[in-house]
């Protein structure tokens, strides 16, 4: 099974690699501009020959729009090379997924109560559920999940969401500090009213870029 964790960073680091070749040759000059159109058209062929699985398409159909749109501006490189730095954090030192443990979760909240954001792990999510929390910063995790979706190890083993009401980029920061990786299923509207929806896959791997720390040319 391909995951795609693995695979976009073999990718972006293929696509690295690639340009500066293509650079040290002297195919390529040394310029934004050049930089643009190389990985534009790489991102193009990759696709046309199939390089890569096919879990990794509608990253890279984006790209490609990206780079038709936006020319130079795009910043393909610089985000590939954001890409590569976070996924070098939560990859292990082969380059492969690894396991989500309740600890880490565990010290999430911790560090999120110490902001002074209201977090619920004690409350069942079931279709609806609406939570009040005075104005605070609000993250819910579904008791039940907290208790099934480990296991005895305490290593994650079925996808668990967190329900978010304030600032995304603060969780994804203290997330992120802790190999987490936050994956948007929606931003606003969920189970829990007024709170958007983050799922944390077991080994950090879902099918499509996760939420990482916002970084000047990381756009979607």
């Amino acid at each position: 099974m391909v995951l795609f964790s693995q695979e976009i960073y073999t990718l972006i680091s293929s696509a690295l690699s690639d340009l500066e070749a293509s650079q040290a040759s002297g195919r390529s000059p040394k310029n934004s501009l050049s930089e643009a159109h190389f990985l534009g058209a790489w991102v193009t062929t990759a696709m046309k020959q199939k390089r890569f699985d096919t879990i990794t398409v509608p990253t890279l159909k984006a790209w490609q729009s990206k780079a038709r749109s936006l020319g130079k501006n795009a910043g393909l490189k610089d985000q590939f090379s954001y890409l590569q730095e976070c996924y070098n954090q939560v990859l292990d030192e082969n380059k492969k997924v690894q396991a989500v443990n309740y600890s880490q979760i565990e010290t999430l909240v911790k560090q999120l109560e110490a902001e002074q954001w209201m977090v619920n792990t004690d409350l069942v999510v079931g279709n609806k559920l609406n939570r009040h929390s005075g104005g605070a910063a609000s993250l819910i995790i579904c008791e039940q999940e907290m208790l099934t979706h480990f296991d005895e190890q305490g290593i994650l083993i079925k996808p668990i969401s967190l329900y978010l009401r304030g600032d995304l980029q603060i969780l994804v920061k203290i997330a992120f500090a802790q190999n987490l990786l936050l994956h948007k299923i929606t931003d606003y509207k969920s189970k829990v009213k007024y709170h958007g929806e983050f799922i944390i896959y077991p080994n950090n791997d879902g099918d499509k870029l996760p939420e990482f720390p916002i970084h000047a040319v990381i756009e979607e």
